[in-house]
């Protein structure tokens, strides 16, 4: 786990020297997000393992409270990430009716594009984790694991986080399609408070210009392969 970590912040690292002057993200990510990261996988691991006192003390020590201050209010406050209302040359908002009708993106786009991207933000490349993950966890450990869909400070902060998330590049608004070129993995944050905000507005780079990198992260999807503990 800890190669992933050192991946990871290379990537980032990578990212960060590819613009002057475009942002790659909404915020940099802060190295207490994989701390968090490594705590769930290994939580994650203690539970197939059989041993569930030791995930539930893993799945605690990854509420770490840093990481909620990194996301909150970024997420649910959009607005506060737009440096720029109205910039030269941006697309405008097109009439709903000649808006793509799949807004929420087919589940066959949604598989290309995870099979394309892999379980890593395409904008500040955090690792993400499907929300049936946090759900299956949630539901095991509810203590150390607490999820109120409506009150954002009663929720997971590395679940919160790292929660895998599929944005429209060219918002929908702006006639963005639900397609493969046009959709990339995200985490919460990138995806939230980016918003219904062009690129633009956000100064934040395209990320579709910088192909996604092979990993062998699985976004704990193995998981699934709930053993009781």
């Amino acid at each position: 786990i800890y190669k992933m970590a050192r991946y990871f912040s290379t990537n980032l690292g990578l990212f960060l020297l590819l613009g002057d002057t475009m942002k790659r993200s909404i915020k940099d990510p802060i190295p207490e997000i994989f701390q968090s990261w490594e705590f769930m996988n290994q939580a994650v691991n203690a539970h197939l393992a059989g041993d569930g006192e030791l995930a539930h003390n893993l799945f605690r020590k990854a509420e770490i409270r840093a990481v909620w201050e990194w996301l909150n209010p970024g997420w649910s406050r959009p607005d506060l990430n737009v440096l720029v209302r109205r910039p030269d040359g941006d697309t405008q908002e097109v009439p709903k009716h000649l808006r793509d009708p799949d807004r929420n993106i087919a589940p066959p786009i949604r598989s290309a594009v995870l099979q394309r991207d892999g379980y890593q933000c395409r904008y500040c490349g955090i690792p993400v984790v499907p929300a049936e993950i946090r759900k299956l966890a949630h539901r095991l450990y509810p203590d150390a694991v607490p999820w109120e869909p409506y009150d954002v400070t009663k929720q997971h902060s590395g679940f919160a986080c790292l929660w895998l998330q599929f944005d429209h590049v060219v918002p929908h608004s702006h006639g963005g399609r639900s397609s493969l070129d046009n959709v990339v993995v995200s985490c919460a944050l990138c995806n939230f408070g980016k918003d219904k905000y062009t690129l633009l507005q956000l100064n934040l780079a395209d990320p579709r210009l910088t192909p996604p990198t092979p990993c062998t992260w699985n976004g704990l999807t193995h998981f699934r392969t709930v053993v009781p503990a």
